[in-house]
C-alpha cells in the first residue's frame, strides 16, 4: 500500500519538475496539490508491517537527502543501515526532555 503512495509521489515530483518553467498554469497547480496531497497520505499511514515502515523511512530518507546537499550523507547512511538491519525490532520508546540537540 505505502510502495504504491511512495511511487507515485514520485511520478508526481518529476511531472512536477518537468512543468516548472510554467508555474502559473493550471497544470502545474493541479500537480502541486497532488503531490500534496499524496506527501500527507503517506504522513497519515501508519505502517502495517517491518516492510512498510522500512519503506516510509527510506523515502523520508530520500527527502532529506535530496534537500541536504550531502551534509549529512554519513548520517543518512548510518540510519539506512540501521533502519535496513534491524526494522522488525521494536524500539522502547525514548522521551526527549530537552530537544535531541541535532
Amino acid at each position: 500500500m505505502v510502495s504504491v503512495l511512495v511511487e507515485a509521489f514520485r511520478d508526481l515530483q518529476v511531472r512536477l519538475a518537468e512543468t516548472i518553467e510554467r508555474h502559473e498554469t493550471p497544470e502545474f497547480k493541479a500537480l502541486d496539490g497532488d503531490i500534496a496531497r499524496v506527501f500527507l497520505d503517506i504522513c497519515r499511514h501508519a505502517p502495517r508491517d517491518a516492510q512498510e515502515a522500512r519503506t516510509m523511512a527510506g523515502f523520508f530518507l530520500d527527502l532529506i537527502e535530496d534537500k541536504d546537499a550531502g551534509d549529512n550523507a554519513h548520517l543518512i547512511q548510518h540510519v539506512r543501515t540501521i533502519v535496513e538491519t534491524c526494522g522488525g525490532l521494536r524500539a522502547q520508546v525514548m522521551e526527549i526532555a530537552h530537544g535531541a540537540g541535532i
